[in-house]
């Protein structure tokens, strides 16, 4: 079982372009239901 973090940084576009910058890899999550898709 994994355990969750206490504590999140926030993502930033300055963020990410520096994890690109470092190889660091991310994944993410888009969910949209048939309202948010209209």
């Amino acid at each position: 079982m994994s355990v969750a973090k206490k504590e999140y940084k926030r993502v930033t576009v300055k963020s990410l372009v520096d994890m690109k910058k470092q190889g660091e890899k991310i994944s993410m999550l888009t969910a949209y239901d048939y309202s948010m898709a209209k």
